[in-house]
């Protein structure tokens, strides 16, 4: 089909589409499924109207899916060079993500359209409350995909004449090929010293107000995956992190507020006072799981190096509420070590502890 044929196609569609209904609840959509199954079965004056919407979007959707795909393959090969048909194309996807109808397929084009059009588009949608909060998230993920050239564009420019904001052992750290941390592998007093002095650098005077980092958003606690609308923004905040400062020799009072602004651009509320101080906390806390985690993957014979200091340092990470799952975990692994034990039984008999954090500590006998 050509370029103006599937234009037409999914403007004919969002001109039929039926009202979007909230609402659905795991009983409705088992009742809707028995209804395609049964067209004639016995609804309520208000229910089957909305079946027969859905249903109807769903065909609509159905029939125009492709068109998406292939105007998206050919704004990659370099089509639509029209300027009003990139216009139009544009307005149809933002019109298909604000119904609701077929929106990852629009927010794909959308991110195949690229700059400038593209991008614009898309910074719209994420800073568009009327948005679907599920379609948001997937909107604002391909945005930071789009952009990310330029962060890894600014990881690359050197730091002089910036603050730096972490401490120099950690700054120190080797990076790997991906621009993170390459954590010595070899086994050596050199890495045990190493980590030392890396997690007495990063452990906080005293415990924070709320647990750093946050709590993995995507299971709950009986392991269900959480439903994407409830992707929590500081996630997103994260991987504009990740991506401006991959290193810690890059954590600077300047690249912090470039963190801020462009975090702001993406739509995402960056209003607090604390911010800067409050993702200076988390990256601290991410760097000491990290070395919690290297700590504890030492093999068996370095355990007379460990004890007791660290086992004593995990305990303050949980006790301060920084990197908490890590140190658990951490203690957990070494628990065949005596004094980890000791160490295990003291923390699960502390009330001050986070519930949920407490019932994870499993003191052995």
């Amino acid at each position: 089909m050509s370029e103006r044929a599937d234009l037409d196609a999914v403007a004919e569609a969002l001109a039929a589409l039926p009202p979007h209904w909230y609402g659905w609840t795991d009983e409705l959509h088992d009742l809707y499924e028995r209804f395609l199954e049964e067209p004639e079965l016995p609804l309520s004056p208000e229910l089957r109207p909305r079946f027969e919407h859905r249903g109807r979007r769903q065909r609509l959707s159905s029939a125009t899916y492709e068109a998406w795909w292939r105007l998206g393959r050919r704004a990659e090969d370099g089509g639509l060079r029209s300027a009003a048909e990139r216009a139009e194309a544009v307005e149809l996807a933002e019109r298909c993500v604000r119904a609701g109808f077929l929106a990852h397929e629009a927010v794909s084009f959308l991110h195949r359209l690229g700059r400038p059009d593209g991008e614009a588009a898309l910074q719209r949608l994420v800073r568009d409350a009327s948005v679907l909060p599920y379609d948001r998230a997937w909107a604002r993920e391909w945005l930071i995909r789009l952009r990310h050239p330029d962060y890894d564009a600014r990881a690359r420019e050197p730091v002089e004449g910036e603050e730096p904001l972490l401490p120099q052992v950690v700054r120190d750290l080797p990076a790997a090929a991906h621009g993170g941390v390459a954590w010595p592998e070899t086994e050596s007093r050199e890495t045990v010293d190493l980590l030392r002095r890396v997690l007495e650098a990063l452990l906080p005077a005293e415990r924070l107000d709320r647990q750093e980092p946050p709590a993995d958003w995507t299971y709950d606690d009986e392991g269900e995956e959480v439903d994407y609308s409830d992707r929590p923004e500081w996630f997103d905040v994260e991987l504009v992190r990740r991506g401006l400062m991959p290193h810690p020799r890059l954590v600077t009072r300047e690249r912090i507020a470039e963190l801020r602004s462009e975090c702001a651009w993406l739509g995402l509320d960056v209003n607090a006072a604390d911010f800067a101080e409050r993702q200076l906390t988390r990256i601290r806390a991410l760097y000491a799981g990290a070395a919690l985690e290297r700590t504890g993957r030492l093999e068996y014979e370095w355990n007379a190096c460990l004890t007791p200091w660290a086992m004593d340092l995990a305990a303050r990470y949980v006790e301060r509420d920084a990197a908490a799952e890590d140190a658990v975990s951490m203690l957990t692994y070494m628990d065949d070590v005596p004094y980890t034990r000791e160490v295990l039984a003291r923390l699960a008999a502390d009330a001050s502890l986070r519930p949920e954090l407490r019932s994870r500590i499993e003191p052995s006998h």
